[in-house]
C-alpha cells in the first residue's frame, strides 16, 4: 500500500493536516476554509500550487465563495487518513491503564493497549476477531483501511447496505425503516465492490491518459528541439553566405536572420502553447489519478463511494486526450532559395553598377583635354 509523506497530508496554504479536504478542478488538495479566505482575497483567485482556476468557467458570480468550495468533491480518503495519523500521533498511553505505554492498537476499535490490554482484548468474544497491531508498524492508510463502514445515523453499528437515493450507508434497521420506500437500497458489500471496480477503470483511464501526454510533451520537446537545431544551421549557413559577400551582403544577411527568426518563433511558439497546454492536462491527470490510486489502496471504506462518484464525475470532465493539431507539427519552412536568387540579383545589380561607375570614370578620363595629358605626362 502507498503511504502519504507526512508533507502530502499537509494544506499548501495553512500548512497544517488537511480539514475537510476539497479537490481542485487541478487536482491539488486544500482545505475548506483555506479554499473560502483564498478565494476571497483574490477577484481572480487560482490554485496556489499550479494557478490553474479554482473556478473554471463563468457564471458562478452570485454564488458565494463557500457555496463555489461545497460544491467541490471532498477526499474523504485523505480525511480519514489524517484522522488516522492523528490517532496513532495522539497519547501513546494504553486507554485503560492511564500510566502504561501503548504497544498495540485495535484497527478496529482504535485503541491503544498495553500488552496486558492486548491479551484480554483478543479474549473477549466482541473484540477476539479484531485485528491488534503494533503502534510502530502501523501506517496512517492501514488503519484508514480497516476501519469499518457504519451507520450514518448509527454510528456505532456495521453499514450493511447502501441507500443510492440519499448516498448513504446505512445498517439493517435503518434500511428497513427509514429507507424502505427508497427506489435503490443495495447491499454495501456489492458497493463496494462496484465502487472498486470503477476506481479500477479510472485507474487504467487515468495511467492512460498520463502516458499518452507524457509522450506528447516528449515529442514536442523533440520538434522544439529540432527548431532550435534547424535554426542553428540557418543561422550559420547564413553567416557564411554573408561572410563571403562581406560588407556588400551585411543588410540582406540582417533580414534573412531576422526571416529564419520570425519563422521558427512562429513554430515554437506554437509549440509551446501546444506543449503548455498537455502539460496542464498531465498536471491534472497525475493529481486526479494520485487521488484514484489513494482512494483505491484504502477500500473498504463507505466513504469511497461517495468520493468515487465525485471523482468519477471529474475526470470524465477533464481534458485526458493528448492529441496535437497537424498545424502545430509543422517545420520553419527554413531559408527559401528564391532568397538567394534574390541575394545573387543583387550582389549582380550591384556590381553592374559598379562596373558602370568604372566605365563612366573612364570614359570621363578619355574625353579630358590632350593638354590636361600632356601636362601629366
Amino acid at each position: 500500500m502507498e503511504v502519504a509523506q507526512p508533507h502530502e497530508r499537509e494544506c499548501a496554504v495553512c500548512t497544517n493536516d488537511f480539514t475537510t479536504p476539497k479537490i481542485l478542478p487541478c487536482g491539488h488538495l486544500l482545505c475548506r476554509q483555506c479554499v473560502i479566505t483564498w478565494m476571497d482575497s483574490k477577484s481572480d483567485a487560482g490554485c496556489p500550487l499550479c494557478t490553474c482556476h479554482i473556478v473554471e468557467h463563468q457564471g458562478n458570480s452570485g454564488q458565494s465563495s463557500a457555496d463555489v468550495v461545497d460544491a467541490l468533491p471532498t477526499d474523504s480518503v485523505m480525511e480519514a487518513i489524517v484522522e488516522s495519523s492523528r490517532v496513532l500521533m495522539n497519547d501513546d498511553m494504553c486507554t485503560v491503564c492511564d500510566d502504561v505505554r501503548a504497544e498495540y492498537i485495535c484497527m478496529q476499535c482504535l485503541e491503544k493497549m498495553c500488552p496486558s490490554c492486548m491479551k484480554i482484548h483478543k479474549k473477549m468474544v466482541v473484540s477476539r476477531s479484531h485485528d491488534v497491531e503494533s503502534v510502530s508498524t502501523v501506517t496512517p492508510e492501514r488503519l484508514a483501511a480497516s476501519r469499518p463502514a457504519l451507520c450514518a445515523d448509527h454510528g456505532d453499528k456495521h453499514a450493511e447496505a447502501f441507500c443510492a437515493d440519499h448516498h448513504l450507508s446505512v445498517c439493517a434497521s435503518c434500511s428497513s425503516i427509514k429507507h424502505r420506500t427508497c427506489l435503490v437500497v443495495r447491499d454495501i458489500n456489492d458497493e463496494m465492490k462496484a465502487a472498486e471496480n470503477a476506481l479500477c477503470c479510472l485507474t487504467d483511464q487515468l495511467v492512460q491518459a498520463e502516458y499518452s501526454l507524457k509522450q506528447g510533451t516528449e515529442q514536442l520537446t523533440i520538434r522544439l528541439q529540432k527548431v532550435e537545431d534547424m535554426e542553428q544551421e540557418d543561422m550559420t549557413q547564413v553567416d557564411n553566405t554573408c561572410d563571403k559577400l562581406q560588407s556588400m551582403v551585411e543588410n540582406c544577411r540582417k533580414e534573412l536572420k531576422k526571416q529564419i527568426h520570425d519563422s521558427s518563433l512562429q513554430v515554437k511558439n506554437s509549440l509551446l502553447e501546444v506543449k503548455q497546454e498537455l502539460d496542464k492536462r498531465l498536471v491534472k491527470v497525475t493529481s486526479h489519478r494520485n487521488i484514484v490510486t489513494r482512494a483505491r489502496a484504502v477500500a473498504p471504506r463507505a466513504g469511497l463511494i461517495h468520493v468515487t462518484q465525485a471523482l468519477t464525475d471529474r475526470v470524465n470532465s477533464l481534458d485526458l486526450s493528448a492529441d496535437v493539431d497537424e498545424g502545430s507539427w509543422r517545420t520553419p519552412p527554413g531559408i527559401s532559395v528564391k532568397c538567394y536568387n534574390r541575394l545573387e540579383r543583387a550582389i549582380r545589380s550591384k556590381l553592374h553598377q559598379f562596373q558602370q561607375q568604372q566605365q563612366q570614370q573612364q570614359q570621363q578620363q578619355q574625353t579630358k583635354p590632350k593638354v590636361y595629358s600632356s601636362f601629366i605626362l
